[in-house]
């Protein structure tokens, strides 16, 4: 008699394996440079970039000396609301540096629609690959990415069904 495997859920097995390779603080770093403009609002986001968490302390950067002295008196607050979106890597010190901060990360509402329209056998393309993803956000990002793709100019529509993109070559 053969042996049964069941599906395992990958949660676990992920978490597992960003504990065992101590990503964790990385990973937590990520999540709050991505949901940095929600946490502190777009004031505050517009003069600061949560460089990195280090052991408990998150290293902000911020862009001039006049911030980083308004901050000094909000330094609890941020960590509150840090925490808050943060599950495991708790933030108990924030240490303010001067610096040039990146440019901001887009969010999918921020990304620029592209200029045109797509041909109705491009849209219908486009819609056929969307039919199978059921994330109303993940949809629209890629309905944008393919939308680009048409109107940049680098093809026309082939065979979805063999998973070639159209191409606009023979226009």
């Amino acid at each position: 008699m053969s042996k049964r495997f069941s599906p395992t859920l990958i949660s676990p097995i992920l978490k597992g394996i960003v504990k065992d390779l101590g990503l964790e603080k990385g990973i937590a770093s990520a999540v709050l440079q991505i949901h940095w403009r929600e946490i502190v609002g777009p004031q505050i986001a517009s003069h600061t970039y949560p460089a990195e968490i280090r052991f408990d302390t998150l290293y902000l950067l911020v862009d001039s000396a006049v911030w980083m002295h308004q901050l000094s008196f909000l330094k609890k607050e941020i960590i509150e609301k840090c925490n808050r979106l943060l599950e495991s890597a708790p933030i108990r010190k924030l240490s303010l540096r001067t610096g040039q901060l990146p440019p901001p990360l887009e969010s999918p509402e921020e990304t620029a629609q592209p200029e045109g329209a797509c041909t109705a056998e491009e849209a219908a393309f486009i819609e056929q690959q969307l039919s199978s993803i059921s994330d109303a956000d993940l949809k629209e990002v890629v309905r944008r990415a393919l939308q680009r793709h048409f109107l940049s100019g680098r093809g026309s529509v082939s065979d979805p069904a063999q998973g070639k993109l159209p191409d606009r070559a023979s226009r």
